[in-house]
């Protein structure tokens, strides 16, 4: 393939052996600069500081937006995966019916949907998936006429499995699709489309820093969702302090914030989406999915195991797990700590998940402390 833009990988200056893009992303240049422009302007206002970014902050919107491809109004930005899945399962909270979930999924797409249960909400049905795939044939008994959000990830957490979203909206056509995309957006290929709602925090694989993220809801979820979260910031004239609350909800994404905007985040969502237009989202995920594939053919040359369940090329993302014959994945990953490669646990396995910008040569160095591993 191509080799990546200069002008992209110059931005980053992450350790080599660093190889936990799933849980914390290291930020680009770009991405530190946007904060501390921010923060210079909250430490020596020139006026009303919020009014003072503002321009930068509609140009983060929209920055968001091209990523997701969607229009600027239905797109807001959230300071955390959590933070936007509980604005869809607290807005369903009078519909009745229920979610279906995969039973395996990240905590942060599982417990908003508990805790509107708890207080109304949809019921909450969790489907086991052993194989770890994720699909229609496996969420469909599940599934019924009373079904108002399936909900999934785009990337699975420990697997790298990656769903296959048209086929789940072939499937269900009816209910919501909600998609928590945390494991893969910014390092493979995701839209809006043919979701109804795709969310991210954007600490992970868009290289964004804690306290940014994405959340775009197409027209259906609009309509569905009531706006039971929704803060002063989420409603017409919200600056209009002489007529008293409450004030008519937006009709737009900007419904779904709680409060202030995340200013800091969005800022730093609005700079990693150029970093990511430096290189474009195609070139990223063939460097990201060829690094994963070089891990995994790594550790199987010294004898691994390898939680694959992807049986196609689509199926996959950015994520390996795997554990050696023979020793506990705690003792394999302090002892690739110490090799200088970090690395992960995760479910009983080692975790490791390569960006763009880790060199190949880190496969050869992951296999060679696992073979001494193995060896000693």
């Amino acid at each position: 393939m191509s080799p990546l833009p200069a002008v992209y990988l110059e931005q980053f200056e992450e350790s080599p052996g660093y190889l936990e893009f799933a849980s914390t992303g290291p930020v680009s240049h770009r991405v530190r600069e946007a904060m501390a422009s921010v923060l210079d302007v909250v430490a020596a206002p020139p006026g009303n500081a919020s009014q003072a970014i503002a321009a930068r902050h509609q140009a983060a919107t929209a920055a968001m937006a091209r990523l997701v491809g969607a229009a600027p109004d239905r797109v807001t930005t959230i300071p955390s995966t959590s933070a936007g899945i509980f604005q869809v399962a607290f807005g369903l909270l009078r519909a009745g019916g229920n979610v279906v979930v995969p039973a395996h999924e990240f905590p942060a797409n599982i417990y908003p949907w508990l805790r509107a249960e708890a207080v109304g909400g949809p019921a909450v049905r969790l489907v086991a998936c052993p194989d770890f795939r994720v699909n229609a044939e496996r969420l469909a008994p599940a599934v019924d006429g009373e079904t108002r959000a399936v909900a999934v990830s785009l990337v699975d957490f420990v697997t790298g499995f990656r769903v296959d979203l048209e086929g789940l909206r072939r499937a269900f056509p009816e209910p919501l699709l909600v998609v928590d995309a945390i494991q893969g957006l910014g390092a493979v290929a995701a839209g809006l489309e043919p979701a109804d709602v795709l969310l991210a925090g954007g600490q992970k694989w868009l290289r964004a820093g804690w306290g940014s993220g994405v959340m775009a809801a197409g027209e259906r979820a609009l309509d569905r969702l009531e706006a039971t979260l929704t803060g002063w910031c989420g409603v017409e004239h919200y600056l209009d302090f002489e007529t008293p609350p409450p004030h008519e909800v937006r009709e737009n994404a900007g419904r779904f914030q709680e409060g202030s905007p995340p200013y800091l985040g969005a800022l730093q969502m609005g700079a990693a989406v150029e970093v990511i237009e430096m290189a474009g989202v195609a070139g990223i995920e063939g460097a990201v999915l060829e690094r994963a594939a070089a891990m995994e053919e790594a550790v199987r040359r010294v004898g691994a195991e390898v939680l694959a369940p992807w049986r196609r090329p689509g199926e996959r993302a950015g994520i390996v797990c795997f554990r050696l014959p023979g020793e506990d994945p705690a003792a394999t990953a302090g002892r690739l700590a110490a090799a200088g490669l970090v690395v992960s646990r995760r479910s009983g396995w080692v975790r490791v998940s390569p960006h763009a910008s880790t060199p190949l040569e880190t496969a050869a160095r992951l296999e060679e402390a696992c073979g001494q591993l193995a060896r000693d």
